[in-house]
């Protein structure tokens, strides 16, 4: 009896120990996406599998979805060496460094990614919150916070942009949208949860809203709108009378919501849709000039001549046309394997958290479509968050994430 109570307490020492590098990564990941301020990214990166290594049993069902993204990547490589077309290997690198913490797939079992990501986007949201007050009181605090963020590749990116005559200044940060997952939770529970539990999320709640609100892109500024109707609709769906009234309002909010997002996207006058139509336009002079790209891929990276950048560039926003590019049909690959959390999300919909993550996630892989941060660590963190969430649901079924502790589930670390 001793004995095992000793081995249960070492398991949740070893949990633990598990949970604070994940979460650690997580915030790192947030705070420092590029990997030029702190420069721990890689440090906590490998510390983390190594302590995988040495204390949990890996899952090898999750090797073949880690070996058919790098097979593809390789592929690439070799179809570009075929058609000679000349590969920057630094780039090429840094396609497999994007792609690697999918190996954290061989341990996804032990955490509840989502539960360690709520602090981290908590502190993160808090600190960009008060950031962003400090930058509108303060010009000498705006000059200071553009010249640092110069410094270390833009990872915050303040603009000043008018929106059909109103004038805002955005302060985006380049991990913003990794947050996606932490701000569906804090929605779903300020508007379901009652009593002490709702107000508790309150102000996580209002620090993200804003924080994505006053993010000045398009997409962010109008991701906290879409989640906050999208957990108002699972709150009623399954009201008898309530939905008969709410479904024609939830209507005319979609279609003037989709509606907008097509004017926004459409104005050819606002400088980034400029930029952004430009590359379709190069995208498809490529494939014309080069069918067999459509086939094998132009290879990871390889560049082209893009219009928009008026040079030539190895990566655009465009992600999936990106991806078709580097590996052509195969990209079909690293596209199922991204979006396969989906199916599982699908078939629990009927679970309220789970519906919300369904139309969550699915959202963020369209965003993902404009925004060049899917393939890298950021993105990835999105899809271990995923694929956490599914573990759970296939073992615990509905009612899963959050609510449910990290680990095993069942007080087994799994240790070698």
């Amino acid at each position: 009896m001793k004995g095992d109570g000793g081995k249960g307490i070492w398991r949740k020492l070893v949990q633990a120990g598990g949970n604070i590098l994940f979460s650690m990564l997580i915030f790192v990941i947030m705070l420092d996406p590029n990997n030029m301020i702190l420069n721990m990214k890689n440090i906590l990166f490998v510390l983390l599998v190594g302590y995988n290594i040495v204390f949990f049993r890996p899952d090898w069902r999750y090797l073949p979805h880690i070996l058919l993204v790098i097979s593809v990547v390789v592929l690439g490589y070799l179809f570009a060496e075929m058609q000679q077309n000349p590969v920057d290997m630094d780039t090429l690198l840094a396609v497999f460094k994007s792609f690697s913490p999918l190996i954290l797939l061989l341990w996804i079992s032990y955490y509840d990614v989502l539960k360690l990501s709520l602090i981290p986007a908590f502190i993160m949201c808090a600190l960009l919150s008060v950031l962003y007050i400090l930058v509108s009181a303060s010009p000498i605090i705006r000059e200071a916070c553009w010249t640092l963020s110069a410094r270390y590749d833009n990872v915050i990116l303040l603009t000043f942009r008018s929106f059909y005559g109103f004038s805002i200044m955005g302060m985006y940060h380049k991990a913003m949208i990794c947050m996606m997952f932490a701000l569906a939770y804090f929605c779903y529970a300020f508007i379901n949860y009652s009593g002490w539990r709702r107000w508790r999320m309150f102000l996580p709640f209002l620090l993200a809203v804003f924080t994505f609100l006053v993010s000045g892109t398009r997409s962010s500024m109008m991701v906290p709108l879409f989640l906050l109707g999208l957990v108002v609709y699972q709150r009623v769906r399954y009201s008898r009378y309530v939905r008969y009234l709410l479904y024609p309002v939830l209507a005319l909010f979609a279609v003037s919501f989709v509606l907008l997002v097509i004017v926004l996207a459409s104005e050819t006058t606002e400088k980034s849709n400029m930029v952004k139509f430009a590359h379709l336009v190069s995208y498809m002079q490529l494939f014309e000039s080069h069918p067999m790209y459509l086939l094998l891929g132009q290879g990871p990276g390889t560049s082209f001549y893009s219009e928009g950048f008026g040079e030539y560039t190895e990566v655009t926003e465009w992600t999936y046309m990106e991806l078709l590019r580097n590996y052509g049909i195969w990209c079909v690959v690293i596209v199922a394997v991204l979006f396969k959390p989906l199916v599982t999300f699908y078939k629990y919909r009927k679970d309220n958290l789970t519906f919300v993550m369904l139309v969550a996630y699915f959202a963020y892989m369209l965003v993902a479509g404009t925004n060049p941060l899917l393939i890298s660590s950021t993105g990835m963190m999105m899809v271990l968050s995923a694929y956490s969430y599914e573990w759970m649901l296939l073992h615990n079924g509905v009612g899963g994430g959050v609510a449910v502790s990290g680990g095993k589930k069942n007080g087994d670390s799994g240790g070698l």
